[in-house]
């Protein structure tokens, strides 16, 4: 018999928000009248004028921390959209009081002299809005403004405000925690917390020793997707290290005096070492008769601890006491090493999927393989090695006769490394390869070339680092109109810094002691060598493999992949590319599409530096001249504002500092954004002039960007943009400047479902078969409209050799903490990380045609699939990296233009505890795997 006919479908955590999963969910909402709101308006300008700061805002998180210990915990307060949502009603005179206090303490009152029988206008209006309990499912706003029931409506998008996005976890946070969990034959028992989620409060994961703990965590948060009728609920689950003191910890779990009330997260003020409990905070709750809050309790640890550290007696007694998981339990800082790894692997998101389908009985959403991707192949790490003749050919379509490598170096080991990397690259023998300083060394036909220079004064860290003067001297280093010039340089590597920032809570936690900013070499040489024109790329020294191969030959994967790295920022493109550019575009055959990516960041401000720093950064992925010729890649910067080949447009951009000034103030400001957005349609324009008029499409991170076009809003999709507004990338363009499409990233792990595992569904729905991990595309059945494509990705850590899949077939419960009885050998299963599959969302917008393509476009239009396969295959295989990368090659490339960037502090990356990297971005300057960066 033939065999049934099943269908893959890709089971996620994440599922369909309706009415019967709300199941009667309630919160007590006040919306306050506009006066309210103007009134708030009125004391955030006062204490602009008080802190003489035009960024600062009024600390409304003050109140929302007292109102949560005196509400049990979940309270969600929105000054701007005039809006209050407690779990528990909140008593008015309460109320009246909280905000009496507050209103006098923004003005620098002292509390004693708040006189609470003298309420402001603002907390008496707040105490006077009518307070109601309203049921979730009704609060979903359909675009003409109506409320409407949780329920799907034919061609349109959920619009819900924003306060039930931010209270409809509360309930069902609730519901799963009155279920015991049965996982590993174990019975968990989950709490809810603050923030709408769970966790594992009573059976930590902890290391051998019972010295350093993690918490299991889950996360509840209903968000949308493209023309999906119903909201979404995303589930997601990390492990959560806990510190053993309260030194530069900026979040806090605690548990509250009556065990059916939430964990509540509290975020702590302050810098450095030791961060406290807001004051106001304080003073609000002591002046509202609560002196012993969980608030209250956090700070006298606070003060107890940072006593003892100022008495070295009592510094034993003080560790031993805050080693134990008591009751307030802060969040270990940034660090590279812990004994209980990040990650909760497979087997936990499976079974926890199990568990809410049990308690909940959602319905989840159809996502289905995508037929036309199929046979995603990629070439094997050990195979990948820049080709001589990939070289030749970008050479060609750049127009470049030659190829010189300058090879900066100060240690004879690492000019050793250089020697062979070049050598097995270019089938030479590193034996009789011994360049001499400053004389070139042919490496292939006389197009490529290499160049060695001991310079230490360059290179080594110390105030004279990277000086212009120590490389003067150098003859190399000097334009020619047809020699492209790649550096390829030697960094010193901080022993003492990587041990300080690998301290593990046992120890302290510590910063790393390397050298500052202005010492620091690779970013000084870095600066100068782009001020002469070049690119650069850095190699650390060799790290040694933790396990050796059989025939004792270990390749230096440091210098290949920098080789590599380099290749990319020289704009070198090899035929892998040309292997997966298939896919039409509408009428337009794949070799005649330009892409674009558009990479926009905001960068925190540091220190007394209180402006912010943006960077805008793009590249375009050019089609090649002529057929068999090899694709370009060029670049273009918010500093420097025009078109160039990569490597040219790298280099101007890393010349200069960052522009100083806001992309977006605090205060939402809609004209600086639309500043912003104008400045890059720009862009596109000249970029359509740069290609001749060629067509192009543009893809950007949905999340790094929704400010600054509201087409890319979920929301959105469907409505007509105003005209001349910048509703999308080149907008306020003729209709012929456009791009033929807007492709939308997202691959934030906190909205995008996470795949659990393939389930092959006959007809009926009855599931034949399951697979346990999948890299392919797959679809998103909409309600309506265009669909979403999800490219699942198994992170190499776990499918990579000898990686173990740690997290496959048990959860961390039930995890060895291993031995080393010769008898009974067990491998530690707990330090480790463990991983999952992740997504990244697909989503292209057609946009409007351009002029010229005429009758083609009616018998070939454009399909949203033919792009999603593009973008696809443009992650699957990358530049200068084996494995798949969360963006697109042209997105990725705009990207890494600011992650190389000298002032790029590596500090502007999300700080997240709980997250597990998967090659987001391209190996590290020293030769690092992108996999080891977080």
């Amino acid at each position: 018999m033939p065999a049934p006919i099943t269908r893959a479908c890709l089971d996620v955590l994440a599922y369909r928000c309706t009415p019967t999963l709300l199941d009667g969910a309630t919160v007590h909402l006040r919306q306050f009248p506009t006066s309210v709101t103007s009134l708030w308006t009125l004391l955030d300008r006062q204490y602009k004028d008080i802190v003489k700061r035009e960024e600062a805002q009024a600390p409304h998180s003050v109140l929302t921390g007292a109102l949560r210990c005196l509400t049990g915990g979940y309270v969600f307060f929105d000054p701007k959209q005039g809006l209050l949502a407690t779990r528990r009603p909140l008593d008015d005179d309460t109320l009246r009081d909280a905000f009496t206090l507050l209103h006098g303490l923004i003005l620098g009152h002292h509390p004693d002299d708040i006189d609470l029988n003298r309420p402001t206008p603002l907390a008496e209006r707040v105490a006077e809005t009518t307070q109601q309990e309203r049921l979730l499912a009704d609060y979903l706003i359909t675009p003409d403004g109506s409320h409407t029931p949780l329920s799907p409506t034919p061609g349109r998008q959920p619009d819900a405000a924003n306060w039930v996005y931010n209270t409809a976890a509360w309930d069902l946070a609730h519901r799963l925690a009155q279920h015991t969990w049965r996982v590993d034959d174990q019975d968990i028992i989950l709490r809810p917390d603050s923030s709408g989620g769970l966790i594992a409060w009573q059976q930590p994961w902890s290391n051998k020793a019972g010295t350093a703990h993690a918490l299991a965590r889950v996360r509840l948060a209903l968000k949308t997707l493209p023309n999906v009728a119903d909201p979404i609920l995303v589930v997601s689950s990390q492990a959560t290290r806990i510190s053993r003191t309260m030194a530069y910890a900026r979040t806090v779990l605690a548990e509250q005096a009556e065990t059916d009330l939430p964990i509540v997260e509290v975020e702590m003020a302050g810098r450095g070492r030791v961060r406290r409990i807001h004051r106001m905070s304080l003073q609000t709750l002591a002046r509202l008769g609560m002196d012993h809050s969980v608030l209250h309790n956090i700070q006298q640890r606070v003060e107890a601890e940072h006593s003892a550290d100022t008495r070295e007696e009592d510094q034993p007694e003080t560790e031993a006491e805050t080693a134990g998981l008591g009751p307030i339990r802060p969040i270990q800082g940034k660090t590279f090493s812990f004994p209980v790894g990040r990650g909760v692997g497979m087997h936990h998101l499976r079974e926890l999927d199990r568990h809410i389908g049990q308690v909940l009985a959602p319905t989840g959403l159809n996502i289905v393989q995508d037929s036309r991707a199929r046979g995603f192949k990629q070439l094997p790490q050990a195979e990948l090695s820049v080709q001589p003749g990939d070289i030749i050919r970008s050479l060609d379509a750049m127009h470049y006769q030659h190829l010189r490598l300058v090879c900066l170096w100060y240690r004879d080991e690492m000019r050793q490394r250089m020697i062979h990397g070049l050598a097995s690259i270019f089938d030479l023998d590193p034996q009789t390869l011994d360049p001499a300083e400053g004389i070139p060394v042919p490496l292939d036909g006389g197009r490529i070339s290499a160049v060695f220079h001991c310079v230490p004064e360059f290179l080594v860290h110390g105030p004279a680092a990277g000086q212009e003067a120590a490389v003067a001297h150098i003859p190399s280093l000097k334009k020619e109109p047809s020699t492209l010039v790649g550096v390829w340089a030697e960094t010193e590597f901080d022993a003492a810094a990587e041990e300080a920032d690998a301290m593990s809570p046992a120890d302290g936690a510590g910063t790393a002691a390397g050298p500052g900013p202005d010492e620091d070499a690779k970013h000084q040489a870095r600066r100068t060598l782009a001020r002469l024109g070049f690119v650069s790329q850095f190699t650390a020294e060799r790290k040694e493999a933790k396990r050796k191969k059989l025939n004792g030959k270990q390749t230096d994967h440091q210098v290949v992949l920098s080789l590599l790295d380099l290749c990319r920022s020289l704009g070198i493109i090899d035929r892998r590319i040309d292997q997966v550019m298939v896919d039409a575009i509408g009428p337009h055959a794949a070799d005649q599409v330009a892409h674009c990516g558009i990479h926009v960041r905001r960068q925190s401000r540091q220190g007394k530096d209180r402006t912010a720093k943006i960077c805008v950064t793009a590249s375009v992925l050019k089609p090649p001249a002529h057929p068999g010729g090899a694709w370009t890649l060029h670049g273009w910067s918010y500093t420097h504002r025009r078109w160039e080949p990569y490597h040219q447009a790298q280099a101007a951009f890393h010349a200069d500092a960052y522009p100083t000034g806001k992309m977006t103030d605090f205060d939402d400001d809609n004209r600086g954004l639309k500043t912003v957005a104008r400045h890059i349609d720009q862009a596109l324009a000249d970029l359509y002039d740069y290609l001749d008029g060629a067509p192009y499409t543009v893809t950007v991170d949905g999340v790094a960007t929704r400010r600054l076009w509201l087409g890319l809003h979920n929301r959105r999709q469907g409505q007509q943009p105003t005209r001349n507004s910048t509703w999308l990338p080149a907008s306020t363009l003729q209709a012929r400047e456009r791009p033929l499409a807007v492709v939308r990233i997202n691959k934030d792990m906190d909205e995008v479902p996470r795949p659990v595992r393939v389930s092959h569904r006959s007809v009926d729905g009855t599931v034949a078969r399951t697979n346990k991990v999948t890299n392919l595309l797959y679809q998103v059945t909409p309600d309506f409209g265009s669909p979403t494509w999800l490219l699942a990705t198994v992170p190499p850590q776990f499918d990579g050799a000898g990686a173990g899949r740690l997290g496959e077939a048990i959860t961390r419960w039930t995890a060895s903490h291993g031995s080393s009885d010769p008898d009974n050998r067990r491998k530690n299963e707990v330090r480790p990380n463990w991983y999952s599959m992740t997504a990244t969302e697909i989503y292209p917008i057609i946009t409007a045609s351009p002029a010229g393509t005429g009758e083609n476009l009616d018998t070939a239009p454009i399909e949203p699939q033919s792009l999603a396969l593009t973008a696809a295959r443009l992650c699957h295989q990358p530049l200068a990296w084996a494995n798949r990368t969360r963006y697109p090659v042209p997105l990725h490339a705009a990207q890494q233009m600011d992650l190389d960037h000298p002032q790029y502090r590596r500090s502007a990356l999300a700080d997240d505890q709980n997250a597990e990297a998967i090659g987001d971005t391209s190996p590290a300057e020293d030769g690092t795997p992108a996999g080891d960066q977080s």
